[in-house]
Formats: C-alpha cells, sequence, structure tokens
C-alpha cells in the first residue's frame, strides 16, 4: 500500500507543473496565445498530427480527424508507427483532408484544451472564430510549402509547439536532429565535380501524377548540392508539369520515380516504351525508386531517408558508409521512435533499382 501511494504521489509531482505550467506563444498567424496547461490536445489540419507525434504526446491527443482513420496508413510515416494505431478508436473532431474546414461541434464533444491547426486552414477558417467557437486556445503552426521541409520554419514551428506543449526537450532533439542531417548531407556532397544529370519524377502533388510531373525545388536533390535537370523550366518554387521534349534535350543519365506514382508510369511506359527509351537513363537502366514522401503535407523523416539513398546512388564514394535501408530506420526511430522501413514494403519496392519495370531494347 506504501509503495503505491509512493507511486501515485511520484505521478503527481511529475503532473502538477505540467496542469499548472501558462505560457504565452506568438502563433504563425501573429496572434498571441495564452495556453493553460495543454494535458488534452487536437490537431486539425495537413501534417499536424504528423507534429505531435514528432514531439511525442500520443497520450494527450483526444480526438483525430476522419481521413485519419479512414486513408491507407502506409506512407504517412507517423500513421505507421504503433502509436497512431492507438489514436484510431479515438472520437472524430472533423474530416480533415486539404481544404476541409474544421468543425467546432465535433472538437467540442472531446473538451480539448489546446487545439493545433494548421495554417493552411486559415484559407477557410478564421483561428479566431474557432477559439471563440470551441472555447479554448487555438494555435496556428506552419509546415511550410506542401512537398518542402523549410528547416529554418520548422525550427520555429518545433519550438513554439515545444513550448506550449511542455516539451521542450524533445522539441529541441528533434530540430537538433533534422539539422544535423541536412547539415551532414551538406557536408557530404560538398566541393563536388561534375555532378550526373539527375530527374526525379512522378511527385505527387494533391494525389497521383505522371513522370513529367516533378517539383523545384526537390528537397532531398537540394540538401545534396545537386540541381534536377528541370530546374530551369521553374518560374517559381512549386511543382511543374512537363512536356517529353524537355527529358530528350535534357537526358537525364539518373532518374530516380517517386514509388507513389510507380504502377502509373508503368502503365504509361507499357502504352508507347519508346517514349521513355529515348531518354538515356531508361536506355541505359539507370532507374531508381523513392518513398513517396507528400501525403497529407510532408514526411520529413521519409524526405531526409530518400536524400541517403539518393546521395548513395549519385555518389557512392561519398556515402561509402551508410546503408541506406539502416540509415532510414536510424531516422524513423529518432523521429517516432520505430523502425518503419519494413512496412512501406508492403505497398512499395523500396530503395531499388528499377531497371526490371521499364525494359528497353
Amino acid at each position: 500500500m506504501r509503495k503505491v501511494l509512493f507511486c501515485f504521489i511520484g505521478m503527481l509531482i511529475l503532473l502538477v507543473p505540467v496542469l499548472c505550467r501558462s505560457v504565452e506563444v506568438r502563433d504563425f498567424a501573429g496572434r498571441k496565445v495564452r495556453i493553460e496547461g495543454a494535458q488534452r490536445v487536437v490537431a486539425v489540419g495537413p501534417g499536424v498530427l504528423r507534429l505531435l507525434l514528432y514531439l511525442g504526446i500520443t497520450q494527450r491527443i483526444v480526438g483525430i480527424e476522419e481521413a485519419e482513420k479512414r486513408w491507407d496508413p502506409i506512407g504517412k510515416d507517423y500513421s505507421m508507427t504503433e502509436a497512431f494505431k492507438g489514436l484510431k478508436g479515438l472520437p472524430v473532431i472533423g474530416p480533415g483532408g486539404p481544404g476541409k474546414p474544421p468543425v467546432a461541434e465535433q472538437i467540442i464533444s472531446v473538451k480539448p484544451d489546446l487545439v493545433v491547426m494548421s495554417s493552411v486552414l486559415m484559407e477557410v477558417y478564421d483561428p479566431d472564430r474557432l477559439q471563440d467557437e470551441v472555447g479554448c486556445p487555438v494555435l496556428v503552426v506552419s509546415l511550410g510549402p506542401a512537398g518542402y521541409v523549410d528547416v529554418q520554419g520548422l525550427r520555429q514551428t518545433f519550438g513554439m509547439l515545444g513550448k506550449a506543449l511542455g516539451v521542450e526537450e524533445r522539441a529541441g532533439e528533434v530540430i537538433r536532429w533534422m539539422e544535423s542531417l541536412v547539415e551532414d548531407l551538406g557536408r557530404r556532397t560538398s566541393n563536388l565535380g561534375v555532378k550526373p544529370r539527375v530527374y526525379v519524377g512522378a511527385v505527387s502533388f494533391k494525389g497521383a501524377q505522371p513522370f513529367t510531373s516533378t517539383q523545384y525545388p526537390y528537397p532531398p536533390l537540394l540538401w545534396l548540392n545537386t540541381p534536377s535537370v528541370t530546374d530551369r523550366y521553374a518560374r517559381s518554387t512549386g511543382f511543374l508539369s512537363l512536356d517529353f521534349e524537355v527529358f530528350y534535350k535534357e537526358q537525364p543519365q539518373v532518374v530516380f520515380i517517386d514509388e507513389g506514382n510507380l504502377l502509373l508510369v508503368k502503365q504509361d511506359f507499357d502504352k508507347d516504351p519508346e517514349r521513355y527509351c529515348m531518354i538515356e537513363a531508361f536506355k541505359e537502366g539507370r532507374i531508381y525508386g523513392l518513398l513517396p514522401f507528400n501525403y497529407y503535407w510532408t514526411n520529413i523523416s521519409t524526405a531526409l531517408s530518400d536524400a541517403y539513398y539518393i546521395g548513395k546512388v549519385l555518389y557512392p564514394d561519398r556515402f561509402g558508409d551508410v546503408d541506406p535501408v539502416k540509415k532510414a530506420d536510424e531516422i524513423f526511430e529518432a523521429f517516432l521512435g520505430e523502425p518503419l522501413y519494413g512496412k512501406f514494403l508492403g505497398k512499395y519496392p523500396g530503395f531499388v533499382g528499377l531497371k526490371g519495370y521499364f525494359g528497353c531494347r
């Protein structure tokens, strides 16, 4: 009995600082938000739940969006974890999905003391209005543009969330790990001589995309100090769709394909192989797969894992000490506490050459 009482008192001692914690933060909408305790939390909008799982506060989440229950979990890093499985039985707090506004009544039903809202939703719903409707603080956070990893912006986001949720130490760990990986990739590829002509195709954006779809800049290539052959065709940052004539002109030597759209590319190849076989990378069989990282906003851990695989393919001498699969699991464990690479393989080929998919005579 004494031991049980001692443990109970110990738990109270640990909880009191969090329950009594009162902080004020300025969110990404420029609003000053006063937060008290924040023991019951919900995330609304693309990518926000991912941030909360990166910060390890699964036990405090009291409801999730319907889309999170309905969508295929493979490909969204956080939804592939055991921690996420425990959330699927929670009440629904709204539809979720791009452009879908929050539903105040459903949020109220789970009695949160903090709503973390994606800045993307500000296009369809005012955070002050939502805060008045739900009767608790609404904190607006930003993950940067879709498909990108804005390291500086994410430093601010994790710092803000760490303070708001009382997990500054964990937030600092995530920031340091993310920044150290980006620095390592840059260091390994500094002072490169001649760089291979590279293209990354079939990059997802608001759904499936063909081989001719890509983006500028592409984060893993940016971290590797390596341009895409299509960069000069971009009028601004963002996603772009190209004509096959571009590839005949630029003749990429190495092609990477987002495996989220691999079936679509394979079907198009089978209809007219000659179109593809006029491209050097296909002719020589230098085609490789990448794990998709654009799924309900950017999967930061997957993008970083892809970067190490691309580095290994393009610059084997500079990545001689890297096993891309082991590195991916190391990254997933750092962000989410679990090795996840093997779970991708139930749906995607993984870090492999795709020559067998696209045979050119």
